[in-house]
């Protein structure tokens, strides 16, 4: 029984590293099937697919370990310049634990994390702005300080969305009555602008080619109800 031991371990062993290599193989094979329907769709419809792309909008994502756009697809859609890109970065988080021999281990997991972002080009720069949806501390804080001065008056639409800008002044004149009807029907995704670039990104990876318009057209929305 004692010498079944090592050949059971041994066995477990084979069968874990065949099961790594057949998914790391179906995984890089998945990989070419979307990047060559992605290219596909792309040609088709006159739009330019690039491969680890050099973008200046990193900094405006969440995560900052190992953080790569892994494809970008640029076109124009509803008369604007749009890209929808891959991005992904790293979360690292370590753990310790203690046996009972009082010995410590640590060992570090990994995690990857999608997005797809979306980036309309407008015709001139404006100011530094966000439309963000309200967290559960940001509520908090609203609840016990109540609004401040960036807030637009419009209990629906602050009590779900908070906006970081210049003045009040410059939010109020680029946040009107038709893009704040939107936020509160939910048709407009959160989104920051910087320069001449509006920013916005969903989570997950773009897997589907067909769902390319959908993921840019409420952004493109944004762009046209911009002081509206």
């Amino acid at each position: 029984m004692d010498q079944l031991v090592p050949v059971m371990i041994g066995l477990g062993l084979v069968l874990l590293i065949a099961f790594v290599v057949v998914a790391t193989v179906l995984g890089v094979r998945h990989e070419r099937r979307r990047r060559a329907a992605l290219r596909d769709w792309a040609r088709r419809h006159g739009w330019r697919y690039v491969e680890e792309p050099r973008v200046d909008w990193m900094s405006r994502m969440p995560g900052t370990s190992r953080r790569r756009v892994t494809l970008a697809l640029t076109g124009v859609l509803n008369g604007r310049e749009v890209t929808v890109a891959d991005y992904s970065y790293i979360r690292s988080s370590t753990s310790t634990t203690t046996g009972a021999d009082g010995h410590s281990s640590t060992s570090t997991s990994s995690t990857t994390h999608h997005f797809v972002v979306v980036v309309v080009s407008l015709p001139e720069p404006g100011p530094t702005l966000a439309v963000e949806r309200r967290g559960g501390l940001s509520k908090l804080g609203r609840a016990i300080l109540g609004d401040k001065p960036t807030a637009l008056g419009d209990e629906q639409f602050d009590s779900k969305f908070r906006l970081t800008g210049p003045d009040p002044d410059t939010i109020r004149r680029y946040v009107g009555p038709a893009l704040v009807a939107e936020h509160i029907a939910g048709r407009v995704p959160p989104w920051s602008l910087y320069g001449s670039q509006l920013l916005t990104y969903y989570e997950g990876s773009i897997d589907d080619p067909e769902r390319i318009p959908a993921f840019a057209e409420p952004l493109v929305r944004v762009a046209h109800l911009l002081g509206r």
